[in-house]
């Protein structure tokens, strides 16, 4: 939560992609923080980046072989 809250602070933030499974409680923390903020938006992946994706999601494996280029 640390790092999120720091991303939060920064105004050129306007997105977080979050790819981790997280509990319950985070969850609830981060739907009330996207219910009083409009930005940064927050969109929940967890299984982005995993190298065992199923084969009907074709948009994850392309996102996937594609993160080193988004993260650039």
């Amino acid at each position: 939560m640390e790092v999120f809250n720091n991303l939060i602070k920064k105004t050129s933030i306007t997105m977080i992609i979050i790819s981790i499974d997280l509990p319950d409680k985070i969850i609830d923390y981060l739907f009330n923080f996207k219910l009083n903020n409009i930005k940064p938006f927050i969109y929940l992946m967890p299984r982005l980046f995993q190298k065992e994706i199923d084969d009907k999601s074709l948009l994850l494996k392309k996102l996937y072989h594609s993160i080193g280029k988004i993260l650039v």
